[in-house]
């Protein structure tokens, strides 16, 4: 359970975010707390309450002995201080990672009060025979402005198996510590309220009629006044009948004999408490997986949607004008191939036909295969497709961003090297441009190696399948599959005789024709897809890794287990 709230990993998609982080970063201590109380045969008990109601003065009377230093000055408790006998072995697997522990004898003849150290737990040794099975602890103060010394008294009161709660006359109302008394109520966690600097016009009746008012109920056999004393303190409050009272009932219910009983309450409080904060955060995981399914969901639609209106986009981009320079270059190329001998006007008339049915009357010169190529990268208008990369990227920010800022993934989607730059773009769509062009030069030259020497005129010619090839592209870029069906129909349909191979060729080239076409309109899409897995793989790095979530499972088995449970 170690590290737990850095592998517990969620993007921030549902409302309950700081609860995940709070559950993720207190179960660790709190798994510990639990096994290490499970072999504590020691009961803890902690003195707790708000700076300034005298809980140092109360921790020393029952002692019996000066150890925390108390005064007018407030606060006095700087760190925690326990009272143990020497013997308790506090440090093995001690569950408070945070808090390094000091010993010290308290009855050497030199010792003086201490005031506790921050982020460490003092233990002041005694050889009390009637104290050994205790040990007890003087925290820091609830409402302390440091917040450390808040946090290291929340967790000594899990670590506790009973609570001390002091307050005094001017501060048994104020709002951190009573509600911090309310929860000592709501998990019934075994306590004493004192009461302390009482002067004796004040009732117990007074005090639980101003906590009823606050909606807390606890019984009236559970108070004990302590009056208001002169120094010195320590004599003052122990001389008091009420405090002997206390004193005897605290011994009585905390003594050897019913620590098992008490320890196996606690152990089952605990083990319940625990299962349910584990359960509580499988289950807002879970919310968040089904939240990031609903995010990709959204996502991919978002760039389904993108995808088609620039494919839409680029068939309306082939205008009159494109199409009339597409004839032109055809009639070029074609012209620039028929050099063959006899068959040469038969072939001319029947190439060039469906293009005199275009209206082709201008000349064009030969280029070289790769010029052609090259004609068409420059001819490629990448504007449309940084237009819908745009589109996309506002749809994610302005639909699919969390608005909190403190989210996971409102920080990760703007994170440098998330959203593709164009310069990235540029070289996407080069390196698909050159494995386009490469993919076509060698298609061709597999097709025309296989070609009959007898057959070296007609649809057979390499230059006639390369012209065709270009024409295909060409038609795609303009203008996609519907154009490339007609100008390849055009092309072909009056070369194809009644023979077998001739047909087969024809369905070959068809078939290279629509490869070329799909592979551009990949080429074309890269960018966007490439931008679309970005955002999905910045979610998926947000996803809580599977072997936690199984981790957390084992430690609800080994709760289930536990015979004391």
């Amino acid at each position: 359970m170690e590290n737990l709230k850095e592998r517990v990993l969620f993007p921030g998609l549902t409302p309950d975010m700081q609860e995940i982080e709070a559950l993720a970063g207190e179960l660790p201590k709190q798994s510990s707390i639990f096994f290490y109380q499970h072999e504590m045969p020691y009961l803890w008990v902690a003195f707790i309450g708000g700076t300034g109601t005298g809980k140092s003065a109360i921790f020393n009377a029952f002692c019996g002995q000066p150890l925390s230093e108390s005064g007018i000055e407030r606060p006095k408790t700087s760190g925690p201080i326990a009272y143990a006998h020497k013997d308790a072995p506090i440090e093995i697997r001690f569950p408070i990672r945070s808090v390094r522990i000091d010993r010290k004898a308290s009855h050497d003849d030199d010792f003086i009060p201490s005031t506790g150290k921050p982020q460490h737990l003092l233990v002041l040794e005694h050889q009390k025979e009637e104290l050994s099975h205790l040990i007890l602890i003087d925290t820091p103060d609830l409402d302390s402005v440091a917040v450390e010394n808040r946090r290291i008294a929340e967790d000594l009161y899990l670590l506790s198996d009973g609570i001390v709660f002091v307050t005094s006359q001017e501060k048994y109302a104020d709002d951190v510590p009573s509600q911090f008394f309310r929860k000592v109520i709501e998990e019934k966690k075994p306590y004493f309220f004192l009461l302390n600097k009482v002067q004796h016009s004040m009732t117990e009746e007074d005090l639980l009629g101003t906590f009823q008012k606050q909606h807390i109920i606890f019984s009236k056999d559970r108070i004990w006044p302590v009056f208001h004393v002169p120094s010195p303190v320590l004599e003052g409050i122990s001389s008091q009948p009420t405090f002997q009272d206390f004193i005897h009932r605290i011994r009585q219910e905390f003594s050897p004999s019913q620590i098992p009983n008490l320890k196996k309450k606690q152990h089952a409080i605990r083990a319940k408490d625990l299962k349910r904060r584990i359960n509580r955060l499988l289950n807002l995981l879970e919310e968040e997986k089904r939240a990031c399914d609903d995010w990709l969901r959204r996502l991919h639609s978002f760039y389904e949607q993108t995808t088609t209106d620039l494919i839409e986009d680029e068939k309306e981009r082939f205008t009159d004008k494109s199409r009339e320079y597409l004839r032109t270059e055809i009639r070029g190329l074609f012209h620039k191939y028929d050099v063959l001998a006899k068959p040469r006007r038969l072939l001319k008339d029947a190439v060039l036909f469906p293009f005199r049915l275009f209206g082709l009357v201008s000349e064009s010169t030969p280029r070289k295969q790769q010029e052609a190529l090259r004609r068409i990268r420059r001819k490629i208008d990448q504007a449309p497709l940084l237009r819908a990369l745009e589109k996309l990227n506002r749809s994610v920010f302005e639909k699919l961003s969390p608005e909190n800022e403190r989210s996971p993934l409102f920080k990760e989607l703007r994170r440098p090297g998330v959203v593709l730059q164009d310069s990235e773009v540029q070289a996407l769509i080069r390196e698909k441009q050159d494995e386009l062009g490469k993919w076509l030069e060698e298609t061709v030259k597999k097709l025309s190696e296989g070609l009959p020497r007898s057959k070296r005129w007609g649809i057979y010619s390499t230059s006639i399948i390369w012209g065709i090839l270009i024409l295909s592209l060409e038609a795609a870029v303009g203008g996609g599959f519907t154009m490339l069906d007609m100008a390849l129909d055009s092309a072909l349909a009056p070369m194809v005789t009644k023979g077998a191979v001739e047909l087969f060729a024809y369905h070959e080239i068809q078939n290279i024709a629509k490869e070329l076409a799909k592979r551009y309109q990949e080429g074309l899409l890269l960018p966007l897809s490439r931008q679309r897995d970005r955002y999905e793989k910045s979610l998926q790095s947000l996803m809580t890794p599977q072997e936690t979530l199984d981790s957390l499972v084992v430690l609800l088995q080994r709760i289930d287990d536990d015979p004391g449970t």
